[in-house]
């Protein structure tokens, strides 16, 4: 059981974010080096995590806590009243009709990670959450004195940014338009962002004249990306050589489950040891064609980059991640597989990490492996990122009074 005590509201984050991503595939970290991937993730996408799904929830969640202020509630007594409100949103988005990314879409109301959970972080990264507090520390609105305050003096008083556009009638009982931001609130959280997050890929996305491609699985496969100017480019390069490197150790870890799983005469999953080595070859392949890249790659620049977001990563991660790279960028990917030393490394840090629960030890765990764990290239939340962007550069092009 977890006690919250009087942590702040970025370490709240943090562990209810941890919670939610125990089921996002990319997120599964095997191999302990989440403290990298976030923190590219953070410097290409400040104020986006995995668990974020559409763009109006960045004004769902302030236009809730704000009505609650403005009704004389704070603190624990606001926030208790904001999660009921933010149940009956997730109904009165169900009823437009509108289920791609709602919160809640199989649990309904009964959901236990609410949109509020899920966006606080962002919301004080972009300013729109003007204090770093957790929801039940927020004070509400003071009350004017002047009892005939006008809208944008009530507005401007409390814990929100004072230009947050005004809720759509009837909110969050009805919720016109869904998921579709209007121009004028498009316009406004671009804004946000823009001023929060400057020069990075994200506010290059968001100013660019069309959005990500639709169906692009990483943003160095998207042509949205590509033209990305300096410092963006340089940081986005660092992060796909090390999605591209640190993969073959994902996938190395998984043959030695499947060979594990194969041993103990478990059939459930097919062959996964004819399976991970195909794809640990494909893998090979993908590095031979980036073999010169990866070769010049400047890993000191690297790690100055993330360790200036996160000078916590852990020196043990750091001689990991250095060890399997300097294997794969002078040539050895595609001996991997049967390469003793990386083999040892990499089982060595699966178990250092997951201690008891490692599967390459655990018995139990290894009859209910799913076939594979942890083995997705890392994206830095390129998927929801993409979502997010394109509502965004919808928005834009829709009509002011839609």
């Amino acid at each position: 059981m977890i006690a919250w005590l009087d942590t702040s509201s970025d370490e709240q984050r943090r562990v209810r974010e941890l919670i939610a991503l125990f089921t996002q595939s990319e997120s599964r970290d095997e191999l302990g080096i989440g403290q990298v991937r976030d923190a590219f993730s953070d410097l290409l996408f400040l104020g986006t995590s995995v668990i974020q799904t559409r763009a109006r929830y960045f004004l769902f969640v302030p236009w809730i806590f704000r009505d609650g202020a403005r009704r004389g509630r704070s603190g624990p007594q606001l926030k208790a009243w904001a999660d009921r409100q933010e149940r009956r949103l997730i109904e009165a988005l169900r009823d437009t009709g509108q289920v791609e990314g709602l919160i809640g879409r199989r649990a309904g109301p009964a959901v236990k990670n609410l949109p509020s959970a899920i966006y606080w972080s962002g919301l004080f990264r972009y300013g729109i959450l003007t204090r770093d507090v957790a929801p039940d520390q927020l004070q509400g609105a003071r009350p004017s004195p002047d009892a005939e305050a006008d809208e944008m003096t009530v507005r401007s008083v409390g814990d929100w940014d004072p230009t947050l556009p005004v809720a759509p009638a009837g909110y969050p009982g009805t919720v016109d338009g869904g998921f579709d931001l209007t121009s004028q609130e498009s316009m406004w959280l671009r804004d946000r962002i823009l001023t929060a997050a400057p020069d990075t890929l994200l506010t290059h996305l968001l100013t660019r004249d069309e959005p990500p491609d639709p169906d692009s699985v990483a943003s160095w496969d998207d042509s949205a990306c590509a033209d990305a100017p300096d410092p963006a480019r340089g940081i986005h390069d660092h992060a796909r050589l090390f999605s591209l490197g640190m993969h073959g150790a994902a996938l190395l870890y998984n043959l030695l489950v499947g060979e594990r799983y194969e041993r103990a005469g478990y059939t459930r999953i097919p062959e996964p040891v004819g399976e991970f080595h195909g794809r640990l070859d494909d893998w090979a392949d993908a590095c031979d064609d980036a073999a010169a890249q990866l070769r010049t790659w400047d890993r000191n620049a690297m790690w100055d980059l993330v360790t200036r977001v996160n000078p916590r990563i852990s020196p043990s991660a750091r001689l990991f991640v250095d060890t399997w790279l300097d294997a794969v960028t002078t040539g050895n990917a595609a001996a991997v597989a049967m390469n003793d030393q990386l083999r040892h490394l990499v089982a060595g840090r699966e178990q250092a990490q997951k201690k008891a629960q490692s599967r390459l030890t655990n018995d139990r765990l290894l009859r209910t492996w799913s076939g594979e764990s942890g083995s997705a290239a890392l994206t830095y939340r390129w998927p929801v990122v993409r979502r997010i962007v394109t509502d965004i550069h919808e928005g834009l092009t829709r009509d002011a009074g839609a």
